[in-house]
């Protein structure tokens, strides 16, 4: 019996959605759970290249209210303190398929036929790239109220962060207690035009000061006061420190921010 040409080509199509169909991996507890233990790995260990390949590119973030391109692994890797801060590595920690019938917690990952979601459509994974990988994440305000939260937490003696960075913008996130400040350091030259914005936040609940290293002075009253937004010249050549300081007493445990610096 000979196919019309109209069957032959729904003969093809169908072949090529079965095929398609066939190949697209299954979304279930396993694979799922599978999935989300090389993740919490990854983030535990700070491998920072595992996570990346857990990762389909270009990605989309959004933390603070601001859209992160994350183009491809490079840029991932040079914004990784931004796409996964203390908050976020907190809820992947906590984060598990719910026994059925119990109650899920806020960490608790939700299943659909093509997609899995952990906490309130925070990281999305979906069938990519013949496997799961992360299809988009938003940033959580704040981390899950769990005992494993003082394993990406910081104690308020920690080191300054060098940011390392001649001309552009360079973005870091954190999450602060009361009384708790993060402190950055940044080599600048004379007259370059530096830009610091605290985003995320509300009114003066965490601003940004900024001292220079070799007077150990303010650059201006400004700084030394505290901003959410401070442009101006970097008065001489040296290092600077940029400290991002919780002042709000109330509110939230943890404050989340975005800090953004740009240098021209």
């Amino acid at each position: 019996m000979r196919l019309e040409p109209r069957s032959q080509h729904v003969g093809v199509v169908a072949a090529i959605a079965v095929t398609m169909f066939v190949q697209k991996p299954a979304l279930d507890d396993r694979s799922v759970s599978l999935f989300l233990h090389e993740l919490q790995r990854g983030v535990a260990r700070d491998d920072r290249p595992a996570v990346s390949a857990l990762i389909q590119y270009p990605l989309t973030v959004s933390a603070g209210g601001v859209r992160i391109p994350i183009r491809d692994a490079a840029a991932l890797l040079q914004n990784y303190d931004v796409v996964f801060p203390p908050a976020l590595k907190t809820l992947i920690a906590q984060a598990s398929i719910p026994d059925r019938g119990r109650s899920a917690s806020a960490a608790a990952i939700t299943l659909a036929p093509d997609v899995a979601i952990i906490g309130v459509d925070a990281v999305r994974i979906e069938p990519a790239g013949g496997g799961l990988r992360i299809t988009r994440i938003t940033v959580p305000l704040v981390a899950p109220a769990a005992g494993s939260e003082a394993s990406v937490s910081r104690g308020a003696g920690h080191a300054p962060q060098r940011l390392i960075f001649g001309v552009g913008q360079i973005q870091r996130a954190g999450a602060l207690v009361r009384g708790e400040r993060d402190a950055y350091l940044l080599s600048a030259k004379k007259n370059q035009l530096l830009e610091v914005r605290v985003n995320g936040v509300s009114g003066r609940d965490v601003v940004a000061r900024i001292t220079s290293i070799k007077s150990r002075a303010p650059i201006d009253s400004r700084a030394h006061d505290g901003v959410r937004t401070w442009i101006g010249r970097i008065p001489e050549d040296g290092d600077y420190r940029i400290d991002v300081v919780r002042l709000a007493t109330g509110g939230a445990p943890r404050l989340p921010y975005l800090m953004v610096v740009s240098m021209r």
